[in-house]
């Protein structure tokens, strides 16, 4: 074996034991996650409740900001679902922004279907059952702005 390889050797356990290590981490961190996405499930309620018929943009934001920050982190933790419902009220709000229409049922649709996933422990994406969820409410926007 040259030094180049033996070097390329040791690289290779070292990024695995670093990816090891890493994945130890956040199976560690998992078990708070639960109660990081209730905070910000709080955060979400306290924002959309200030959503009304009348857009405001920054209101429809600071939803989107923390709609944002539960889609960040959901897949991390295991629970696709979670980032997959989050991006889905981060598009809705976007276009709610863009059209200056805002249909406060869909977001809590979305809201509603986070809670579910969250206090049910729902992680992956929860196949039929989650494709679903994810097409009802894609169908639910859609149609608020027909």
């Amino acid at each position: 074996m040259t030094d180049k390889d033996h070097s390329d050797e040791t690289e290779r356990i070292s990024f695995g034991a670093a990816v090891a290590n890493a994945q130890a981490a956040v199976a560690g961190l998992s078990d708070q996650y639960i109660g990081w996405v209730n905070a910000d499930l709080e955060r979400l309620d306290i924002a959309v409740a200030a959503v009304t018929d009348g857009v405001e943009a920054q209101t429809l934001r600071t939803v989107y900001d923390v709609a944002h920050d539960i889609k960040g982190q959901g897949s991390t933790f295991g629970y696709q679902l979670v980032t997959d419902i989050g991006q889905l009220l981060c598009r809705y709000v976007d276009e709610a922004i863009r059209r200056k229409k805002v249909d406060r049922e869909i977001i809590d649709a979305h809201v509603a279907a986070l809670r579910t996933v969250v206090d049910n422990r729902i992680q992956g994406q929860a196949g039929e059952i989650g494709a679903e969820i994810l097409d009802t409410l894609r169908s639910a926007a859609a149609k608020s702005f027909a």
